[in-house]
């Protein structure tokens, strides 16, 4: 293993924990192995999972143009400008309202226990939290964030992924967790808002903040940019469903 892999997996350890919302809540050991598995692995041969790779190519340029002439100074002018624990409280708010969707998910898998600790979670923060602004449900109370979504819901009850799928702005997909995200966005509690400049501002300062948390991040994409991401985020998706690595070895690790 090359030093420059060694520091790469090194600075990523003691980033993990600033990682945003979306994250999977899981032992640091276990993301470093998952990291480790995107920086040294050779790409997967999954050209069967991409069958659209033309086309994904040329919407992930595109959301690299906006990315890079958008996104990205909007969100270091945004981490430059705002406080650290400002930003913190504007990341556990978001944190505490995606709670809504991740209870309706626990429900919608007969998860039954695990809504009434995401429920929990929602109980404590929107009051003992301020809003929100306070994750005293993890701190104080040991309730920890857990990570649900629709198309998590459909791969519960055996639903294919599909195809790899680049979304105009939203970024990496599939088939499956594209009709996922529709549906999780009906119940999105920001766009029930029905003053449209300020559901507009909520939505703006979700996504900034969301962009910035992954700033120290950019570093660490090595080679071809489209399939690192793929990657990252198969793998990633692969472990949020299944729980399990994929299978590696780590004698050398």
């Amino acid at each position: 293993m090359t030093a420059r892999v060694l520091d790469k997996i090194k600075a990523a350890s003691e980033a993990l924990p600033g990682l945003p919302v979306r994250r999977v809540p899981a032992p640091n050991g276990i993301a470093l192995a998952i990291l480790f598995i995107l920086l040294t692995a050779p790409v997967a041969q999954a050209a069967e999972s991409d069958p659209l790779e033309p086309v994904n190519r040329v919407t992930h340029q595109f959301n690299q143009l906006v990315d890079r002439w958008v996104m990205k100074p909007a969100a270091g002018t945004y981490q430059a400008a705002t406080p650290g624990f400002l930003r913190r409280g504007i990341g556990n708010f978001f944190r505490n309202l995606d709670e809504v969707r991740v209870i309706l998910n626990d429900v919608a898998q007969l998860k039954l226990g695990q809504a009434a600790h995401d429920l929990g979670r929602l109980t404590i923060n929107s009051t003992l939290g301020l809003g929100g602004l306070l994750d005293v449900a993890d701190s104080e109370f040991g309730l920890e964030k857990n990570r649900q979504d629709f198309g998590m819901t459909l791969a519960h009850y055996g639903v294919a992924e599909g195809p790899y799928l680049v979304l105009p702005f939203f970024g990496p997909s599939t088939m499956r967790d594209a009709f996922g995200l529709g549906v999780d966005g009906v119940v999105e509690p920001v766009r029930q808002v029905d003053h449209i400049p300020t559901r507009n501002s909520l939505l703006l300062t979700e996504v900034v903040d969301y962009r910035a948390n992954y700033l120290s991040f950019d570093d660490f994409i090595i080679g071809d940019h489209y399939l690192f991401l793929r990657e990252a985020y198969l793998q990633q998706r692969e472990f949020e469903v299944s729980g399990s690595l994929p299978d590696l070895a780590f004698e050398e690790f």
